[in-house]
């Protein structure tokens, strides 16, 4: 992988289907990480007081993780990182994750990702950079 300061991905990588594999398997803690953010702050006097493995996952050192990202070919540092600031903005509410469903970024543009429309074979952090 070149080194481009932060960039956490190689931005001519050829298509790995085992790579983006493990990339989607990312996706889908993140995914639960903010979905558990999100009812902490919907809900604080019921979850402010328990801990979540989700949350954890994603955010705490732990080889599992560091290995997931090692498949991904994705700099575990790097990720947690992004991981932590964006679950802090959602926690402080300034940022709102309800708008990104069924939403696609692409290459700086916003894409909805309807039914019928072509995929091209990329996940969606096949384009993660700072």
């Amino acid at each position: 992988m070149v080194d481009y300061g932060l960039k956490a991905v190689n931005l001519y990588d050829t298509f790995n289907p085992v790579k983006n594999l493990w990339r989607n398997v990312l996706i889908v803690a993140i995914e639960d990480a903010i979905k558990t953010t999100n009812f902490i702050r919907k809900f604080p006097d019921f979850y402010s007081t328990r801990r979540f493995h989700e949350i954890d996952y994603v955010t705490l050192p732990n080889a599992d993780f560091k290995k997931v990202c090692e498949y991904a070919d994705l700099d575990h540092n790097m990720v947690r990182k992004k991981v932590i600031e964006t679950l802090e903005r959602i926690k402080d509410g300034k940022e709102d994750m309800s708008k990104m469903f069924r939403k696609w970024l692409h290459q700086g543009e916003e894409r909805s990702t309807m039914a019928g429309e072509r995929r091209d074979h990329c996940s969606s952090m096949s384009n993660v950079q700072q």
